[in-house]
């Protein structure tokens, strides 16, 4: 044999290792079973960075995992190294150290608990405010007085927190809106009922109602202009 010979064999005991069993050389996934393409053999992997790679789904395939927050890794495949995820699904990530809501979620394994979210009176902080159960229909203090007030204090009083903290309930007729207590016959930011804002078609509210002076208000193509539609 001559030394031809010899290096053609020397090449491909070089080569052949670098193609997996079935591998026709057109990138294909490896499997277990000759022509069976559903179950892949173990295809993953884990990069310097920590995240686990699926290879079976390319390169940048990741398996999502629960976040941990502060150590550098992204296990829950957002592309971001400092995210504390968003375990829940509920568009807040999770608080990280230093940080607080709203900017957060206080509780990111719960979808229904994420700051803004709606109270309900289930002995939880679901809006994230450090509060539990603090709204009017929670708080038997509440009772019988309708929309005049929209928050239970831990002391149990009923008050409208629009007016600061420790006020009362507003006064009867009125209701208790964003702006403070209020009269919803004659508040043209609030006609009828709260952040019904009158439009220009209009410039007084009477009994709740939008109105151009005394008369009903004008219609879309024209303006309330002291009392009259021009």
């Amino acid at each position: 044999m001559n030394n031809t010979f010899f290096s053609m064999v020397l090449a491909l005991l070089f080569v052949s290792p670098l193609t997996g069993c079935g591998d026709d050389g057109g990138g294909g996934t490896d499997t277990g079973v000759a022509g069976d393409t559903s179950t892949p053999m173990d295809s993953t992997v884990v990069l310097p960075d920590g995240r686990v790679v699926d290879t079976s789904v390319g390169v940048d395939g990741c398996v999502p995992s629960f976040e941990i927050c502060g150590d550098g890794i992204d296990q829950n495949c957002d592309g971001r190294e400092d995210s504390c995820g968003n375990t829940d699904m509920d568009s807040f990530e999770a608080c990280r150290p230093g940080e607080a809501p709203p900017a957060c979620d206080c509780n990111d394994r719960e979808a229904t608990v994420y700051p803004g979210a709606p109270e309900t009176c289930n002995g939880v902080d679901d809006d994230c405010d450090g509060r539990v159960d603090e709204i009017a229909s929670c708080c038997p203090a509440c009772e019988g007085m309708a929309e005049r007030a929209d928050t239970c204090t831990p002391a149990g009083a009923c008050v409208c927190a629009a007016e600061g903290a420790g006020d009362a309930a507003c006064a009867a007729g009125q209701v208790c809106c964003a702006s403070g207590c209020t009269d919803p016959q004659s508040d043209f930011n609030n006609c009828g009922l709260c952040q019904a804002q009158c439009t220009d078609q209009a410039d007084s509210c009477i009994g709740g109602v939008c109105r151009c002076g005394t008369n009903p208000a004008c219609d879309f193509i024209n303006m309330c202009v002291s009392g009259a539609c021009t």
